[in-house]
């Protein structure tokens, strides 16, 4: 038999057992604000371009980047806003056309933040490699890296030729070519005195002065 003070002892522990269940448990609203992303995650902008993967075929503009896989960026020769229309105009006709880049694919194109973001037949069978531009005040930078990697030659045979990525390098120039925009370095380049590392003959100046 059940008297009035065990009622009341057991009416108030189930109520604390309510209580404690409702301040352990997360509300359910809660739980799913938390795994959706903002609306500024989402709308994110593109202000610049990643480095290359150390393992990839790959060359960028990015000045971290180690010789081996540094591309001068292009340079802008009028406003950058008429660059980047004409630049996509030049890309929509190429891919249409089969003209400078064979074989191009868009992928993808962001006015607000004058970036491009197309695709051409890479180095290994049925591979593409993808390049990037995004246009700044002065510059567009650049990035070519292919999605399926091989290994690089030793070196290379053809003349003024920078070892590292010379596939992905050519792709660069010939998307330059294709938009109408030189490379930003293309003066001091043509200044240079290229010199082979290997089978090299020149005289080294004030080598032989002590001899």
């Amino acid at each position: 038999m059940i008297t009035i003070p065990q009622l009341g002892w057991m009416a108030q522990t189930a109520a604390a057992a309510i209580c404690s269940t409702l301040l352990i448990s997360d509300p359910p609203h809660q739980l799913d604000l938390d795994h959706q992303p903002s609306q500024q995650q989402q709308q994110q902008s593109i202000t610049r371009l990643d480095r290359c993967s150390a393992q990839s075929n790959c060359v960028s503009s990015n000045y971290r980047e180690p010789p081996n896989r540094y591309v001068s960026p292009f340079r802008i020769v009028n406003e950058p806003q008429i660059a980047f229309q004409r630049a996509v105009r030049d890309v929509k006709n190429s891919q249409q056309n089969d003209g400078t880049l064979n074989g191009m694919s868009i992928v993808e194109i962001v006015p607000n933040d004058y970036y491009i973001h197309v695709t051409v037949p890479g180095t290994a069978p049925s591979s593409v490699d993808d390049i990037e531009l995004i246009f700044s005040e002065d510059v567009v930078n650049v990035k070519c890296e292919a999605t399926v990697t091989l290994p690089p030659p030793p070196f290379c045979v053809k003349k003024n030729c920078i070892n590292g990525n010379m596939d992905q390098r050519s792709r660069v120039e010939r998307m330059g070519n294709l938009l109408g925009l030189p490379a930003n370095d293309r003066e001091e380049m043509m200044g240079a005195k290229w010199t082979p590392i290997f089978m090299n003959s020149d005289r080294v100046p004030g080598f032989e002065d002590n001899f």
